[in-house]
């Protein structure tokens, strides 16, 4: 058979080789001298080689425009969270300050209670510096320190402790070691979320938290047995924060509680 109406042709239009380059004439020929069926057996093989190859450089470029659209669709989300952040707690306060200083500059009764008043603005304004800061630290990215991402928790919960009055009690089962940094980087943030919650809205002097990262998928769990959520028609930006979280890396969040009955929150692993 010559060579060329020979299949061995096709490869040389497909520029298979192993190296990179073409098969050069000298391997065409020797292949070209092998009996029928081993030659087309050959051909067969390379054949299907060269298209896996194929594929694979297509899937590799899918897999590109994938993580660029992931990191993309995670910046936006991080521009809605400031944004929702900026207007339903900084902005509301900010209003409601100018609105006070509107009552103590045009009000009778407000310069008469000039004292209530001038406290009340102090109040809003060092709350307002509370919140922005706590907003940057939510921007950064949390270093572990040397005792991991259990150590790091347990420091937390010992600053709640001296400086809320609230107990912390932590449980971790399993090793952190197969988790990624940004799993650590999403299980921290979100405890620390919900450690704010229990300061600011639950009553509760004690929680606790389990790390069960021995389970599949692992999971977190973060239990208070204050006054419970009775209405979550509007979930606040730290909660919907937390869900975009646990999406983030392919997991989920779940809010279970009831009027006094405490909140449990659970963030699940992809």
């Amino acid at each position: 058979m010559a060579l060329a109406d020979d299949p061995l042709k096709r490869l040389r239009s497909l520029g298979w080789a192993a190296d990179g380059h073409e098969l050069d004439e000298e391997v065409l020929e020797a292949i070209a001298r092998l009996p029928i069926r081993s030659r087309q057996k050959l051909v067969a093989w390379l054949d299907v080689m060269s298209r896996e190859l194929e594929r694979a450089r297509d899937d590799e470029d899918v897999v590109g425009d994938a993580s660029q659209r992931a990191v993309d669709i995670g910046a936006a989300r991080e521009r809605t969270r400031l944004a929702r952040e900026l207007h339903d707690e900084i902005g509301a306060d900010l209003a409601a300050a100018v609105a006070l200083f509107k009552y103590y500059f045009e009000s009778a009764h407000g310069r008469q209670d000039r004292e209530k008043t001038l406290r009340n603005i102090f109040d809003i304004v060092r709350g307002l510096l509370t919140q922005t800061r706590q907003m940057m630290r939510s921007m950064r990215t949390h270093q572990l320190g040397p005792g991991g991402l259990v150590g790091d928790l347990s420091a937390l919960g010992e600053e709640y402790s001296q400086r809320h009055g609230i107990k912390v009690e932590i449980e971790a089962l399993g090793s952190e070691d197969d988790l990624t940094q940004n799993q650590r980087e999403v299980i921290f943030q979100v405890v620390r979320e919900a450690l704010s919650n229990v300061r600011r809205h639950s009553g509760a002097d004690s929680c606790s938290i389990v790390l069960n990262l021995a389970a599949q998928p692992f999971f977190v769990e973060v239990s208070d047995s204050g006054s419970g959520v009775s209405d979550r028609s509007g979930e606040g930006y730290g909660l919907i924060g937390m869900r975009e979280r646990a999406a983030g890396i392919r997991g989920r969040l779940q809010l279970v509680s009831a009027p006094g009955r405490g909140t449990k929150v659970f963030l699940f692993g992809p």
